[in-house]
């Protein structure tokens, strides 16, 4: 054979060679994929049944060359189609299904934000916060990515926006252009990785069956079940992963703002402080003696208590899961209720903080409601109650939250950066609580936050409307309502006897139901009377048939490898890794350099089905499937944002001002690639970053 290459190393050239064609050429992805696979098929079929793509066998002493498909292109095509119809197809298409619609309800969820004009809200509020610090509005724009991630996960739309309005104010004030656009290129990826995320959604329709798999033959090479080997099934769940993404996340982000705030005391000139011409009618520092400490432990310090003492709880078995399993002890206090004591405590802590001139007298008693929440919830209720029962404990507690909600929301909206940032910050604790907490999958969630996304950016859009507002806002206490009924309550309408509590549960679900359905259809058509969700509805169908016909063309294109045993050959080179880790390192270094030339979309759906069985076979104690999962996510970031090829510098350079130069792009990028070196690192030796959060809030 030619440079002694066997014929299936050749046939898979001969694919990465039609597949870089077919990308070169500038078509569509979808349709270079598709492409790739028909051309490089008929091509070894061809050379196979001439004789001149084979492999060499040894059978009784004699020598036998083995075309590479073996029984002819006929065979290998019919093959190829069956395994399509009752295999790769049904995967994709059959079992995944409802988590792979997911992906246009958190496209739809994002567009709806980015169109109603709520990411330059953002961004203008936080460069108002932030504006007398060196670096101020690097930092501002770092987080304001954060939250884009979180809320819409659209790493395009997220760069794009925050190019058209950032950029243009950072030049302004004198920060360098390296630093502007490595700031805004790389805060926008970070929708990569941020929960909801769609690269973790695809990722979760695809690596919980390589998991399974991988794990199923580990099981067999040890001559036992999953069950025996493992002590639980074998499942990797997207949820799980939402979970594992969470906190690596927050920590690049993090790592993001730290650079850009040592990048301004070292180079003051170039990022530099922006005076404020406005005054604080309210002189919060003259509460505090003016001493910045003080203010900033007086907001700042609650939070980190409760948010500190709920993982010490944790950690210490007092708050945890209140699923009932056989001989098995539950936490004395569930996530639930922690999270609710914890988010509403910082609330109203934050409201007496920041407006301390007002009675403390409602807080003090909201604040008391939560104390006696938590010890009802440790030492009257079973985790086998009914939501009756707890509806019926936790009544009166309920109520003086209630009150003390009903004087702090005030006080936290008369600040312009929580009345902006609040919004969208409430939508993604609902989408994320629900999975988090166990109350739905990322699916119907996926669903929450899209709804929400609409009536938000109505919201926006019905700013002197009080009349509009207040239906929204009835709409959203209706979510609201029904989220909490289906925590508490069994609200199945099929069930041959339903006694009373649920039946009130119900017929309150119903009423709350048509409250929130009127709040959506009226959202709707205040942004199809504005023209909004016209445009909402264009952009989700176009990136939603994008990430589907991707996902189609990459499958064809799998099947096509492994008509001629490509899959099997690249499996067996892998397996011969001995240290897992070391395979896995080879794995997330194609990884890197195929996310140069390929879209996340494509390296999902074709390298890790075929990779996949081998790295998630390892043992789960030792290389967890999570921490795998997310290395993988932050790796395609990585590859992302590295020149040349960057997908988020193709988008940032596309409305970045004539000013800036590809040299600006690529020498503002190379700190943040470091960066992002430095964040893998980190994650590969300190795995716990992963696993920690989901073994906090394991599934309920």
């Amino acid at each position: 054979m030619l440079f002694g290459l066997s014929g299936v190393e050749i046939a898979l050239l001969i694919v990465l060679f039609c597949l870089f064609a077919g990308i070169l050429t500038g078509y569509p992805v979808a349709f270079a994929l598709c492409g790739a696979a028909v051309v490089s098929f008929t091509i070894i079929a061809l050379l196979s049944d001439a004789g001149l793509l084979y492999t060499i066998e040894l059978h009784d002493g004699v020598t036998e060359k083995i075309p590479v498909l073996e029984g002819g292109w006929q065979k290998a095509m019919l093959s190829t189609l069956s395994t399509w119809a009752q295999g790769v197809f049904a995967r994709a298409f059959g079992g995944n299904v409802e988590t792979l619609l997911a992906v246009p309800l958190f496209v739809m969820m994002g567009i709806a934000l980015e169109r109603a004009g709520i990411a330059e809200d953002l961004l203008t509020t936080m460069a108002k916060i932030f504006r007398g610090l060196p670096g101020g509005l690097a930092i501002s724009v770092v987080l304001v990515g954060t939250l884009l991630a979180a809320s819409t996960g659209i790493v395009g739309a997220t760069v794009v926006t925050m190019g058209l309005i950032a950029l243009p104010t950072m030049l302004r004030h004198g920060y360098s252009p390296e630093l502007s656009t490595g700031v805004i290129a790389t805060a926008g990826t970070l929708g990569q990785i941020i929960p909801p995320s769609i690269v973790i959604v695809l990722l979760g329709s695809i690596v919980g069956d390589m998991y399974s798999i991988g794990q199923e033959a580990r099981a067999d090479e040890l001559g036992m079940t999953v069950l025996e080997m493992l002590g639980e099934p074998a499942v990797l769940s997207t949820g799980t992963l939402f979970k594992a993404a969470f906190i690596p996340g927050l920590f690049l982000a993090l790592l993001y703002a730290a650079y850009a705030f040592g990048y301004a005391l070292l180079n003051p000139s170039k990022a530099p402080p922006i005076k404020s011409h406005e005054t604080d009618e309210y002189d919060l520092a003259a509460h505090y003696d003016n001493k910045t400490g003080l203010m900033v432990a007086a907001v700042v310090g609650p939070m980190v208590a409760l948010i500190t003492l709920w993982v010490a709880l944790a950690a210490f078995g007092i708050v945890g899961s209140q699923q009932v399993v056989e001989n098995h002890a539950n936490a004395p206090v569930s996530h639930g209720i922690m999270a609710a004591v914890v988010i509403l405590g910082i609330l109203m802590c934050l409201a007496q903080s920041i407006r301390p001139h007002h009675s403390p007298r409602p807080i003090v008693i909201g604040l008391l409601g939560l104390l006696v929440l938590f010890i009802i919830d440790a030492w009257l209720i079973d985790p086998e109650d009914t939501g009756g029962i707890r509806f019926i404990f936790f009544l009166l507690p309920a109520l003086a939250v209630i009150h003390g909600l009903k004087a702090a929301i005030p006080r936290l909206m008369e600040v312009d950066a929580l009345r902006v940032v609040s919004p969208p910050i409430i939508l993604i604790i609902a989408v994320l609580g629900s999975i988090l907490g166990g109350i739905t999958n990322p699916t119907p969630a996926a669903a929450l936050g899209a709804a929400g996304a609409v009536m938000l950016a109505a919201s926006y859009k019905l700013k002197n409307d009080a009349r509009g507002q207040r239906i929204i806002v009835w709409s959203s206490l209706g979510v609201l309502v029904m989220l909490l009924l289906r925590a508490n309550f069994d609200l199945r309408m099929t069930l041959d006897e339903i006694n009373f509590e649920s039946l009130i549960a119900i017929v309150v679900a119903l009423i709350a139901f048509h409250v929130a359905i009127f709040g959506l259809a009226f959202a709707c058509w205040v942004l199809i009377r504005q023209g909004i969700m016209k445009q909402v509805v264009r952009e989700t169908t176009k990136v939603t048939s994008m990430v589907f016909a991707i996902l189609i063309g990459s499958l064809f294109l799998s099947l096509t490898i492994r008509s001629f045993g490509g899959e099997e050959y690249i499996q067996e080179i892998l397996k011969s890794f001995d240290d897992p880790r070391v395979l896995l390192l080879v794995v997330m270094g194609v990884l890197f350099f195929l996310g140069f030339v390929l879209d996340f979309i494509e390296i999902i759906f074709i390298v890790i089905p075929i990779v996949g069985p081998v790295i998630y076979s390892a043992d789960p104690a030792l290389m967890p499937p999570e921490w795998i999962t997310i290395l993988i996510a932050v790796n395609l970031q990585t590859s992302f944002i590295s020149p040349p090829f960057g997908f988020a510098l193709f988008y940032l350079r596309g409305v970045a001002p004539p000013s800036i130069t590809t040299g600006h792009l690529y020498r503002g990028i190379m700190p943040f690639v470091i960066i992002q070196v430095i964040g893998l690192i980190i994650l590969w030796n300190f795995p716990a970053l992963t696993t920690f959060f989901p073994e906090l809030v394991p599934a309920q």
